[in-house]
């Protein structure tokens, strides 16, 4: 497969694409398959929310913490190698959580699985930028983001009844099975980077810096997630308690977020086949991060679970929206050299984020309503959004600025274009010769 000098292929690579978004189902089934059955299994031994902040601890901690370690490796390591450890290290852990009785060997063993996610998800971020070109790169973000949502849709309601019909150890290990899709996927890619698949000593030494756009992208959609990510701790309560619906209402709901999820994608994944100007993918991405932050605000206000349907929906597109531009815009301006890590950094960055928000979600649900909750939520977003405006504007006029100058040659370009053109020795431009110039150079 041959390669431009950015890193772009010459052809995009759909093959190894697919593998990637199948891959990914099965992985990301069955991580939601090991949250939700150790959820339903610490609920009923009677552990309270603090087992449960632990839960989620472990499982957005190592990202966090990782990020330095887990994005170096991706772009200095063969992608194979690492695919192949990290699925065995995922594999193993879930075995063994299988066969652990206990709170604190659990969380140890949930941590570790997730330290496979870890080294994970930057390398195979950075394949999938590395398996397509720039143009194809929405449709291979639709692709592989309508396949995690679809482990995530199918992974909740997968361990509601594998729990009660086969049990917490018999469905820990149907898990620890699906996190071996990584195995897998690592021996058919034909895709690889890092180690010696790295073109030059040099880029392995290269730094790993952001551009202007993507460090706003990184920094402004991880000040937003931080502010609207209580909605992940309180919806349940909104729904539940303030409303009285049954669990089967607030599974329905939550489903109609993923739905339109795959929707949004797919939709932002076709407008974005065409669309060049990355300044205005970002600046659509805000926008759509704004309203999903008002879907928030206006939903809690609902009387009823039927009104709050329609506005997940919506929620849920934007949602997905928001993915294929990330990925578009960090698929066309990240480096080579550098995908690796600066995939991990902005993981880090909207995971760490969502961490806070999540467990500042959980500390003012202590005197505050959901309805409450979920509305600051919003307009906490909002405002970020709009604080982040005069940011915003400076770097899309910034880098545009740049973009032109870079598209337009100079005066001295020109010039040296222009010597090519017309050679100044009459040797070799027949023009000059006989005209009484001799053997000198025009205008000597």
């Amino acid at each position: 497969m041959s390669f431009a000098s950015d890193g772009t292929p010459a052809t995009s690579r759909w093959r190894d694409v697919w593998i990637a978004a199948g891959s990914s189902a099965v992985t990301g089934m069955g991580s939601f398959l090991v949250m939700t059955t150790l959820l339903l299994t610490l609920q009923e031994e009677g552990h309270g929310g603090l087992a449960v902040s632990a839960l989620i601890i472990a499982e957005s901690l190592p990202v966090v913490a990782l990020a330095a370690v887990t994005g170096r490796l991706a772009d200095r390591v063969d992608s194979r190698l690492l695919l192949l450890v990290a699925g065995v290290i995922q594999v193993a852990a879930c075995f063994a959580l299988s066969a652990a009785g206990g709170l604190a060997l659990r969380i140890t063993l949930l941590t570790l699985v997730f330290c496979g996610t870890a080294i994970v998800q930057p390398v195979r971020q950075a394949l999938l930028m590395t398996m397509v070109t720039r143009e194809d790169l929405p449709k291979a973000s639709g692709i592989t983001q309508t396949a995690s949502t679809a482990g995530m849709i199918v992974g909740p309601a997968l361990a509601g009844f594998a729990q009660d019909g086969l049990g917490t150890p018999t469905t820990l290990r149907i898990a620890a099975v699906a996190f071996g899709a990584t195995i897998v996927a690592g021996l058919l890619f034909q895709t690889r980077r890092g180690g010696a698949v790295a073109s030059t000593a040099d880029e392995k030494q290269a730094p790993a810096r952001m551009d202007g756009l993507l460090r706003l992208v990184t920094i402004g959609f991880a000040v937003v997630v931080g502010a609207v990510a209580a909605n992940n701790v309180v919806d349940v309560f909104l729904v539940k308690e303030t409303l009285g619906a049954s669990s089967s209402a607030y599974g329905v709901i939550t489903s109609m977020w993923t739905v339109g999820m795959i929707g949004g994608t797919w939709v932002t994944a076709r407008l974005l086949k065409g669309a060049a100007d990355d300044s205005a993918i970002v600046v659509r991405a805000f926008v759509c991060l704004a309203a999903i932050c008002t879907v928030s605000a206006v939903g809690a206000q609902s009387p009823t679970v039927a009104m709050i349907i329609p506005l997940w929906l919506i929620g849920g597109s934007l949602n997905g929206a928001v993915n294929v531009q990330v990925f578009t815009v960090f698929g066309r301006r990240t480096p080579a050299h550098a995908r690796g890590r600066l995939s991990a950094r902005l993981n880090a960055a909207v995971q760490g984020a969502a961490l806070l928000g999540d467990a500042g979600g959980g500390l003012v649900l202590q005197w505050w309503t959901p309805r409450q909750v979920l509305t600051g939520a919003g307009i906490a977003g909002v405002v970020a959004v709009l604080a982040l405006a005069p940011w915003i504007r400076a770097t899309v006029r910034r880098t545009r600025a740049a973009e032109k100058a870079d598209a337009s040659p100079s005066g001295a370009d020109q010039i040296t274009e222009m010597a090519r053109i017309l050679p100044q020795d009459p040797r070799h431009n027949p023009d000059l010769v006989g005209k009484g110039v001799g053997g000198q150079r025009a205008g000597g």
